[in-house]
């Protein structure tokens, strides 16, 4: 998605398999939304591909996307006005048109869906299906239950902030990425955009921002349901 222009050539440059090597798989956190991505995937990698799909209550999924977005500086202001600087954070979140959109490019079977309410609730489930889905030999879960999962900071310096995540982004176009490992290795991010905050696990959302996104999402798990099925991980949020 964000970087396609640069070819297949820039694309392999990630990848160093070795011969025993069974899969090579990419982690993307944009290319489900792009609406040239699916039809991109299936040109450059053809039907021969396993599609993993983690999916989280499209609520409380936004208010955690907007608080991102917060800390890396690329909005500012209240949840309605984030959303208008950058409407990605709720439109990602519309998800049954994103998957119809995949869904014209790769059968439905090549798609897998798991939800981050599991990875949460039940850790060995969530690994069996992960594993299940690319066809692997189980790899347990870990033993560690203490490891925070897609936790929130808050950075203190909005504007370096919004600075150093551009620098970022060009150092990653660049490809110059022992340059981030190394500000990572020296805490400039935890110094920058802030340190974990534990009250982010708990779900607290605003009652008049929950309010608000359940009004721009209405009818969007439903039409999800219809065209996966059931998801009665998200009943009680």
């Amino acid at each position: 998605d964000r970087h396609y222009h640069k070819g297949t050539r820039f694309y392999k440059s990630h990848f160093h398999p070795l011969p025993a090597d069974r899969l090579i798989m990419e982690i993307s956190t944009t290319a489900f939304d792009h609406p040239e991505a699916p039809q991109r995937v299936k040109e450059t990698l053809g039907n021969d591909i396993k599609l993993l799909c983690p999916l989280r209550h499209p609520v409380i999924r936004t208010y955690s996307l907007y608080l991102h977005n917060l800390r890396y500086g690329r909005v500012t202001g209240s949840l309605q006005e984030a959303c208008a600087q950058k409407p990605d954070i709720i439109n990602s979140s519309k998800y049954a048109g994103h998957i119809e959109n995949w869904l014209k490019h790769f059968p439905k079977d090549a798609i897998h869906f798991v939800f981050q309410e599991e990875l949460k609730e039940n850790e060995n489930a969530f690994v069996t299906n992960v594993c299940n889905a690319l066809e692997i030999p189980l790899i347990p879960a870990p033993a560690d239950k203490s490891i925070p999962y897609n936790a929130t900071t808050y950075s203190r310096f909005p504007t370096l902030a919004k600075f150093s995540q551009y620098m970022a982004d060009w150092l990653r176009a660049h490809r110059f990425y022992f340059i981030i490992n190394a500000s990572k290795l020296l805490g400039l991010k935890r110094i920058i955009f802030g340190k974990e905050n534990p009250e982010t696990q708990k779900y607290t959302i605003p009652p008049h921002d929950r309010a608000w996104l359940e009004k721009q999402l209405a009818g969007e798990i439903e039409a999800l349901e219809a065209l996966i099925g059931p998801i009665p991980y998200w009943e009680k949020y």
